[in-house]
């Protein structure tokens, strides 16, 4: 069994942290995103803030039979497409369940023609501190996650694409009561999105 094959407690989460939830879907909406391939999709529960087709990839062959649209069976390491194939590849809290950063993002350079959209919940902000204690306790998913920090972030889609906006929101702990945000162009917050344009070849 995948350790992914659960998109019901997948979803869940997102019924119980319905704020949470909100803000981070608002981040997404502000960026605007287009036509998108979504790497490690799960149940797809940022589409409805894409705009245009979006195509799924996860590991799971659970998870994609769950929902609807396109879909693909792929490891993120290998996308299964050819080059420029997708004008926007997005990510939402993959990259600290994947063992080689700088090989994905040289997969989604290779396969995007126009840019990236990637998220994460930051390694040094209240709730990546959190995950990782949860992890070293022997959670079920963050037991295996590897979380990153906002500077290593950027640092890493700079080497593969031009920054053009990083919007950040979460400025709540997990210990503290869900309040709605709106987005901001900056890294203060726990989730963080970086947008980089791919540089002409």
């Amino acid at each position: 069994m995948n350790l992914f094959d659960d998109p019901d407690g997948y979803l869940n989460w997102y019924r119980v942290h319905k704020v949470t939830y909100e803000n981070e879907r608002k981040v997404i909406e502000m960026l605007k995103l287009e036509n998108c391939l979504d790497v490690g999709s799960g149940p797809s529960i940022f589409h409805e803030s894409i705009n245009g087709r979006v195509v799924s990839v996860d590991i799971s062959e659970l998870v994609l039979r769950s929902m609807k649209g396109d879909r693909v069976q792929a490891e993120a390491h290998f996308l299964p497409f050819r080059e420029g194939a997708f004008p926007c590849v997005f990510t939402s809290v993959t990259l600290c369940f994947l063992d080689n950063l700088e090989e994905f993002m040289r997969e989604v350079e290779r396969v995007t023609r126009g840019y990236f959209v990637g998220c994460v919940v930051k390694a040094d902000s209240p709730w990546g501190e959190f995950y990782s204690q949860l992890g070293r306790r022997g959670h079920k998913y963050y037991s295996h996650a590897h979380f990153i920090s906002g500077k290593d972030f950027v640092t890493l889609v700079s080497k593969f694409f031009k920054i053009e906006k990083i919007v950040s929101v979460l400025r709540y702990g997990p210990a503290d009561q869900e309040t709605p945000e709106f987005p901001r162009e900056d890294e203060e917050g726990a989730y963080m999105c970086v947008k980089g344009v791919k540089r002409a070849q």
